[in-house]
């Protein structure tokens, strides 16, 4: 039986200079150039909601052993108004060229919080493109993606390029700052047919209400048969108590998904990457069973099952889950004083997958990775 054997693993970025300034590094995403030059995306703040944050990048050119930050990707310091930038995530197109799904919040009020406590409303925010044509040494951008006026919604991924020449954009859906609500969680699809200018036929998919379940937060993954995959952190609506991962898929253009199945993972967020020949390997976060980390697990029927038996334990955050104190249990507030999440997976040329993924140790917030092998 095929195992996950990790190969590797360090720090893409960490604050190099702790005794001035802090960083919080989060909101990691990679892709591949070469064999060699890795591109990683991130966000860096004071805090996770931090009025100050920004997105940067760094580079690799020795296969992600060290890597080189670069700097800013958008400097707001342009900016007609007082803005935070967020999760940037990356594609690349088929001319070769790179394109950046991010978001921004109109911080004009500093006191402003993101989230409504009382009702988990959200400010409204900007969808933003970023487009490079020198393999991320320069940006054109923000486009600005307009989306249909009813609706809050935030990015859940980047850009999926369909087999027919579509760009597939997912979103997670809101309810406004001042809606009270209550609390509809879905997602939703918007599709490009120019090369993300325009954006059209808004699409529902990943709805738990009849079911009584919330979906949050899948990563779409293009599989190699070119039909569509997804797995969703998951919770149960009344109790609020957090469900297996569930899984959807998708046709190949996007239009028609099956209802979410639960899976047998006890995870929140995580990535999906397809090996090919129906091998898969998903990195997911968990932290209310024990002990918290990330994990990577293995699938041979294109993710009809999981081998947890012998799934790799690749970050553990034992004793370092919380930054601070605890939070109150109620969402939002319940993420105030999260200290890791939101890993990404990149399947490499060679086989390898390459995983990202923000923690906290000894007190900084930071941006690490693990390349992982099938064996």
């Amino acid at each position: 039986m095929s195992q996950i054997k990790i190969i590797d693993a360090g720090v893409i970025y960490r604050n190099p200079n702790p005794g001035y300034e802090y960083h919080f590094a989060c909101q990691s995403h990679l892709i591949e150039l070469s064999q060699q030059e890795l591109l990683c995306t991130f966000q860096r703040g004071q805090a996770l909601y931090s009025l100050d944050s920004v997105m940067m990048q760094t580079r690799s050119i020795n296969g992600g052993r060290t890597w080189q930050t670069e700097g800013l990707i958008h400097d707001p310091a342009i900016d007609d108004m007082a803005y935070s930038y967020h999760a940037p995530t990356l594609c690349r197109v088929p001319d070769g060229s790179l394109v950046i799904t991010a978001l921004r919040w109109n911080r004009s009020d500093p006191i402003h919080p993101v989230f409504n406590a009382q009702t988990g409303g959200i400010l409204q925010s900007d969808t933003l493109l970023y487009r490079s044509a020198d393999g991320g040494f320069s940006w054109s951008g923000p486009q600005r993606i307009e989306v249909p006026d009813d609706m809050v919604i935030t990015p859940s991924c980047g850009i999926v390029v369909l087999s027919n020449g579509r760009w597939f954009q997912s979103f997670d859906q809101w309810h406004d700052y001042d809606d009270p609500g209550p609390y509809k969680p879905r997602t939703i699809g918007l599709f490009s047919s120019d090369e993300g200018r325009t954006w059209v036929d808004p699409i529902v998919f990943g709805n738990g209400e009849a079911s009584g379940k919330g979906h949050w937060h899948g990563r779409i993954l293009r599989r190699r048969d070119d039909s569509l995959f997804t797995m969703f952190w998951t919770a149960d609506k009344q109790s609020g108590k957090n469900l297996t991962l569930h899984s959807s898929n998708g046709s190949p253009d996007g239009f028609q998904w099956s209802d979410p199945e639960p899976t047998n993972i006890p995870g929140q967020t995580n990535w999906v990457a397809d090996l090919g020949d129906g091998k898969m390997v998903v990195i997911y976060t968990v932290r209310e069973m024990q002990p918290p980390g990330f994990f990577a697990v293995f699938s041979e029927d294109n993710g009809k099952s999981w081998d947890l038996d012998h799934q790799v334990h690749v970050w553990d955050a034992t004793d370092r889950d919380k930054i601070g104190t605890n939070a109150p249990e109620s969402y939002p507030r319940s993420h105030d004083t999260i200290s890791f999440g939101a890993p990404t997976a990149t399947v490499l040329e060679e086989g390898d997958v390459f995983a990202t993924f923000w923690c906290t140790e000894v007190s900084v917030t930071q941006i690490r990775y693990v390349r992982l092998r099938v064996v």
